[in-house]
């Protein structure tokens, strides 16, 4: 029930799952040992050899009446890999932040979890959930994510409805929208290209809703229409459905009698997007060489299509390869695993660790430049964030008000989400600001959006906030407290994060380079605190690396106090921004730290961008308190002197050395922090 664009979801590759002992967060690799080491006996291929498979991460979910709502973590030929459960049983997708999101039925209203770490969780690892009365959950099933909007929809199987809910809230919150049906929906599968919605409905129809996101269901849909087969056998009760946007195809799924084991049905659509009335399936596979009987949820990954079956012979994933360049009938699937009862499937391809959203690797990609503005905690622009193009052409333009007293730093994960470290001079009232979709949003909103805030959360003065996407984790530099805070991206309220060590010096940013598996830290007394192998031990006795920047041997002067600070992949480059005395509007500077992997103690730089403080300064470097980098191009938010600055062509021109003035700046007020914005 993952309807998502599989390019751009993200995961760990299964072949190099780590084994993450976070304590407190309890991110790991499950053993393997459990109630599944019978099920894989049950594999079994459809004749001509084992079929090949494209590298995937596979989530079965399963639904018995014996009480097994375990999600089984398997790879592209149906090994086992890991098993865990969230507190939910029904239909399953996975983001493109790697987190697990599956509706369930279990619990008087139903709920909805999101759940981080999809491949690699263990059972009770961080997690929030929708819950509560006020949700109107009356048996939810399958969903699909609208990322662009910060939504998940919901199919509503008690109430003939669908729900949008927002994908970054928790508690007890009510829908953003709520879609009456004509029937009762089992699953949805979402096309965000042409923003149409296409809802299997247990009446044996298909809804379909053109401009779904943009019009929320409003006026009902667009159009309906039922399936018959070629011997002009009409569709019954439609559950599992998804489409393939490359063909304009969908796969459906009939259950046809839930009480019969040999009556399942698999429809391939054509032209799905103009289907109307009454329409004859181009495909239909049915029959007991099948297996079919109840077919409750399907996943397509190219052209392999991978089933649910729930209820024939206690229940098995049936896979078929090239689905749509067959001709159907009584065919057995390619591949057969008989397992409890699986209610849900979602299928993520392989990948490598990536970097962040935020931390641009190509020049080319399509960005903004994204701002917080904090003048004062309270003043009239210290909760909003603007936006400005890369070209700093014109003055920034508010982009979103979070309403807090105090927006220190903000960051984005692979699905849009912003996260806001804020502080208004309380320990009572600071945090974190969890904001769904922030590109396509004007302001918070209690139903769609989260706070982590509270005595636990050790949470005094935060400034830098990184996420580490492949990890699940957000890691926070905690500027009162002098300490890292790591969290889970799933954490919500009062949660209790890990403690990293910086020596008792008071950090203010950090990057995390996930390719050499290290953090980097900014410590305010000139220093780079650098944590190599941090996935594997979350930092357990501070840092492996102390980097002191300094001139021909020689560590540069008091006052030293990195703030900014950036990670360059391809050139195993550091780059930092020096505040130096925060009182000053003209001792600031920017340097790069070469060999960044394996530099130690006393460091020369590569370059230094600073007042030579003869009286001649060009470089309008006072507070750089952060930076961004597109791997080409520097933006420095300097904010005593009320300026976003770009150094064009930062690393590879030689001119940009010593006194030297930017390549454009723009007007801003007090900017705290910037990021880069994919569009």
């Amino acid at each position: 029930m993952n309807k998502m664009p599989f390019s751009q979801q993200g995961t760990w590759p299964k072949k190099t799952l780590l084994a993450l002992s976070i304590s407190g967060l309890l991110v790991g690799l499950a053993g393997c040992n459990s109630d599944d080491d019978d099920d894989d006996d049950g594999m079994a291929g459809g004749g001509g050899g084992a079929p090949e498979f494209t590298p995937a991460t596979v989530y079965v979910a399963s639904n018995s009446s014996s009480g097994d709502t375990n999600v089984r973590v398997r790879d592209e030929d149906l090994g086992l890999l890991n098993t865990y459960t969230t507190g939910a049983n029904e239909g399953v997708l996975v983001n493109k932040a790697g987190h697990l999101v599956q509706a369930g039925d279990l619990g008087n209203t139903g709920n909805l979890v999101t759940a981080c770490n999809a491949a690699t969780r263990m059972t009770g690892d961080a997690r929030y959930e929708i819950a509560g009365a006020s949700t109107t959950f009356a048996s939810p099933k399958g969903i699909a994510a609208i990322p662009s909007e910060g939504l998940v929809i919901v199919a509503n199987n008690g109430a003939s409805t669908l729900l949008l809910m927002g994908a970054t809230a928790a508690g007890n919150v009510g829908p953003v929208a709520t879609v009456a049906l004509s029937a009762n929906a089992w699953d949805v599968a979402y096309d965000e290209a042409s923003d149409r919605l296409y809802v299997a409905q247990v009446d044996g129809s298909v809804a379909v809703f053109d401009a779904f996101a943009e019009n929320r269901g409003v006026g009902g849909a667009n159009r309906t229409f039922t399936i018959v087969d070629s011997d002009d056998e009409a569709s019954v009760n439609l559950h599992g459905i998804d489409y393939d946007a490359a063909g304009d195809r969908l796969v459906v799924a009939d259950v046809g009698e839930a009480g019969s084991a040999d009556d399942g049905k698999l429809y391939v659509i054509n032209s799905a997007s103009t289907a109307d009335g009454e329409v004859t399936a181009a495909t239909t596979f049915k029959g007991p060489n099948t297996r079919l009987g109840n077919p409750v949820d399907l996943q397509l990954d190219g052209t392999d299509v991978r089933i649910a079956e729930k209820a024939n012979n206690g229940g098995a994933v049936l896979v078929y390869q090239n689905i749509f360049e067959r001709s159907g009938g009584d065919v057995a699937a390619d591949l057969v695993l008989d397992t409890p009862a699986p209610e849900s499937l979602a299928v993520v391809p392989e990948s490598e660790p990536a970097p962040g959203v935020t931390d641009i690797v190509d020049p080319e990609t399509a960005y903004r430049v994204l701002t917080t503005s904090n003048p004062a905690p309270g003043s009239a622009t210290s909760g909003q964030l603007f936006t400005n193009a890369r070209t700093l052409a014109s003055a920034p333009e508010l982009a979103f008000d979070s309403e807090l007293a105090s927006a220190e730093t903000v960051t984005l994960d692979r699905d849009g989400n912003a996260y806001i470290t804020f502080d208004d001079g309380t320990t009572d009232n600071s945090g974190i600001a969890v904001i769904g979709a922030l590109g396509a949003r004007d302001n918070f909103d209690a139903n769609r959006d989260r706070i982590i805030t509270g005595s636990n959360t050790r949470l005094m003065s935060p400034k830098g906030i990184e996420m580490a996407d492949d990890l699940g984790l957000m890691i926070v530099a905690e500027q009162g407290g002098a300490e890292v805070l790591v969290f889970s991206a799933c954490a919500s309220g009062n949660a209790a994060p890990t403690v990293v060590s910086t020596g008792n010096i008071a950090p203010w940013d950090s990057d995390y380079d996930p390719a050499g598996d290290t953090l980097y830290v900014a410590l305010t007394n000139g220093t780079v605190a650098a944590y190599d192998d941090f996935s594997q031990d979350m930092g357990e006795g501070g840092s492996d690396r102390l980097i002191i920047p300094a001139s021909a041997g020689t560590a540069f002067a008091a006052p030293t106090n990195l703030h900014g600070i950036r990670y360059d992949q391809s050139s195993d480059t550091l780059i930092v921004a020096d505040v130096g005395s925060g009182a000053a509007d003209n001792d600031g500077s920017l340097m790069t730290i070469p060999s960044a992997s394996s530099a130690t103690g006393l460091t020369d730089v590569g370059k230094r961008v600073a007042n030579p403080g003869d009286g001649t300064d060009l470089t309008g470097l006072g507070n750089p308190v952060d930076i961004a980098f597109d791997g080409q191009d520097l933006y420095v938010a300097e904010k005593i002197n009320g300026q976003i600055q770009v150094w064009r062509n930062f690393l590879t021109d030689a001119a940009l050395m010593g006194n030297v003035a930017p390549s454009d700046t723009i007007g801003a007020t007090a900017p705290e922090s910037i990021v880069l914005m994919p569009e």
